[in-house]
Order: C-alpha cells, then structure tokens, then sequence
C-alpha cells in the first residue's frame, strides 16, 4: 500500500468527476436498502440479498462526508470574501429548499384534498417546516410519526450543519479548525456510546446532528487537508491503509452481529464511527488525481455520474414511490406470485421502484430544481480580498451542489 505514487494536493475549484460517482454510489445504496427487500421468508438467495441490501442506510453516511467536504472546501475557499455568508445560505436555499418544500406543499397541503382517507400525520408538519424531523423522531423513538418523510432525518442533519458550520468556518483557522473536527468525531462517538448507556434511544443516536458528527467532520477533515500542502501527501499515504483498518472494523461487527442494521446500538457505537473515516479514506482516493486507476474509472462511469447528478431528487422521491407500491399491492411478494420465483420478484419490484424513481427525479430535476439553480449566479462566491487568479467560484467539486 504504500508504494503508491504521490499526488499533489486536489486544486481548489477544481471538477473532479469521480465525485458525482460517489455521491451516486451513495444514493443507489439508500435505494438499494429500501427497495431490496424480501416480503416475509424467503430462500437462500433472498436471505444474501436482504443481507447485503440492509447496509444500505450507510449510503447516508457517504452523503454526510461528501457533505462535510464539499461544504468545508467551499467555505474555506470563500473565507474573507465579501458576502461570505449571504453568497453560501442564498444558493443552499436555491439548492435544497424548492424540492423539499414542493414535496412538503404536496403532501400536507394537496394530498388531504385528493386522498382524504391517506393519514398523512398533519400534526407533525410543524417539526418537517422547520428541519426538525430528526428531533421529532429522537423524542417520538422511530419514524412512525410521519412515515412518508421518514427519510428526511437526513435533510435536517445537514440543514442543521448548514446553520452552525459557516460560522466555525469563519472564526477558527484552518488548522485549528481540524483539531475541532477531531473532536467532534470523539465527541460523536462518545455521544452515541452515552445515549445506549442511559436511554437505550436507537433512533436518537442514529438521527440527532451531534450523533452523527462524525461522518460530516470526517469529510470537513479531508477539505482541510487537501488545502495544507504539508499534510496531503501524508494523508493520501495513509489512505489505503485507513481504509483497510475501518474495512475490518466494520466487517468485525458484521460478523459479531450477523448483519449491519443501522438500528443496532453495537452498529451505532462501533461501526459508524469506522465507517466515516472508511468513506473518508475512499474520499482521499477519488481525489488522488492519477488517471485511469481502476477506482477512477468505477467511479466515472456515466451510470454513476448521472445517478450523483440526480442523487436529490431521487433521495427525497424514492421513499413516497415505495410507500405508494406497496399501499397499492405491488410488492415484491406479489410479484413473485406472478413470476413464480421469489428472487424475481424482489428484483422485479426493485426495477420498478427504481424506474419510477427515476422518472419522478428527472422531472423534478427539469422542471423545478435546475429553474432554480440557474439563479445561482446572482450569488457568486466572490473573490476574496488579496488572492489572485483563484477558480473558487467553481468550487462545487462534484458537480451541482447536493
């Protein structure tokens, strides 16, 4: 492992493709674990697939360190610059808030009126508005309260660090800035560990912000890395062997506990902690800059690249398109009545989720998302004062903002 060549350091500003194929991996896990899915008992085959299907909520996870990276280089880049704030919390608006409120406007406000027998949990709306849906499901112990924004959990952990990073950013150096990063992977850790000792809360250790800190630091962590000419080589050095150890810590509690559910507190307390730096080193090696290596080329495959450039609307799309075929009877259990074999039905189902999906996140990515996104450039980041030549502005590394 440590024969690889050296790199020099990811260029701020830089497009680096395999990005929008990591964030697509990220995505098609999240997919993966919701719709491969065995209805009831099923054969040998079925059991390995549900397996193996059910570590996909790690795909989360992915998407918090990509977050953590992206976020923290942008920021980074655009420190001192005039409008530092405006420009960052203007285009996250333009980014995330026209899918996700569209989505909220449908399902409180139209979705009654259409289907009034559809118990939609109006009383929780108020948590959704706000991002707080992560603190509703904490304090609720599951997502029963409002099952069709279930997934949303997510969305709020990152509004939540959208709200607080900026200013971290801000007032602490870079290097400063990483010792604080350590620590919220510590405290993470520690978090977790406290909630299993005393409330036994599952759903709190695996929803609240500072719980899952250590996913976003991590990737905060890379960014400041890759902008310290000192530390890149080191830690691009130490990349494979970071990722080999955090390999086999996870796979040591998935052999402990047969299977990596997300709701496990021993999955919770010693195996997310390794599998943030695991993405984390994977992050290193996207960024390694030497062309045509067998993770490059996997990572820039145009399957991949377009599922990242999707990954919003298909995450936000994908959990009401599968609540709405199972609610009809469309489920892998009838499907497999229909092809006689009950791994066919399971993929069949999962064809079917998957491409509705799919459609539903390109209309949405052409009718709604890119409309706003084009007024991204009323708010640039602008240059900031005493650095010259510098690309920042382009600074979304892997493709359109998430």
């Amino acid at each position: 492992m440590s024969g690889l060549p050296a790199a020099p350091a990811p260029a701020p500003g830089a497009h680096h493709p395999a990005l929008d194929g990591l964030r697509g991996v990220a995505v098609l896990m999240v997919l993966a674990f919701h719709f491969l899915h065995v209805d009831g008992e099923g054969g040998t085959a079925e059991r390995m697939l549900l397996s193996a299907s059910r570590s996909g909520w790690a795909g989360v996870d992915l998407f918090f360190v990509l977050s953590g990276f992206l976020i923290t280089g942008i920021l980074l880049d655009a420190h001192g610059a005039p409008g530092y704030f405006r420009a960052f919390y203007a285009r996250r608006v333009l980014r995330i808030f026209p899918l996700y409120y569209a989505y909220l406007a449908v399902l409180f406000l139209a979705v009654p009126l259409v289907l009034p027998s559809l118990d939609v949990k109006p009383g929780t709306q108020g948590w959704l508005w706000t991002y707080l849906g992560n603190v509703l499901f904490a304090r609720e112990g599951g997502f029963q309260a409002s099952p069709y924004t279930g997934h949303f959990w997510s969305l709020a952990v990152e509004e939540q660090f959208y709200l607080v990073w900026p200013v971290l950013v801000w007032v602490l150096p870079p290097r400063r800035l990483a010792l604080a990063c350590l620590g919220l992977v510590a405290g993470a850790f520690a978090l977790r560990l406290g909630i299993h000792r005393t409330t036994f809360n599952a759903t709190a250790a695996y929803v609240l912000t500072p719980a899952r800190m250590d996913a976003l630091a991590m990737g905060a962590l890379v960014a400041v890395a890759a902008r310290e000419p000192a530390w890149w080589p080191r830690v691009r050095r130490g990349a494979p062997w970071l990722l080999a150890a955090s390999s086999a810590a996870v796979a040591a509690v998935w052999v402990r506990q047969g299977g990596l559910f997300g709701g496990d507190p021993v999955v919770q307390v010693w195996a997310f902690g390794p599998l943030a730096a695991g993405f984390a080193a994977l992050l290193v090696l996207a960024l390694d800059g030497v062309e045509h290596s067998g993770l490059s080329r996997a990572l820039t495959c145009p399957v991949l690249r377009s599922a990242g450039k999707y990954s919003y609307g298909l995450y936000v799309l994908h959990y009401p398109i599968f609540l709405a075929l199972e609610a009809a009877g469309f489920t892998s259990l009838a499907l497999a009545g229909a092809t006689g074999s009950r791994l066919l039905g399971v993929l069949a189902f999962a064809t079917v989720a998957g491409l509705a999906t799919l459609a539903a996140a390109l209309l949405s990515w052409n009718l709604l998302e890119k409309r706003f996104l084009r007024w991204k450039d009323r708010v640039p980041y602008r240059e900031p004062a005493g650095r010259g030549g510098s690309t920042f502005e382009t600074v979304a590394m892997s493709g359109p903002e998430r």
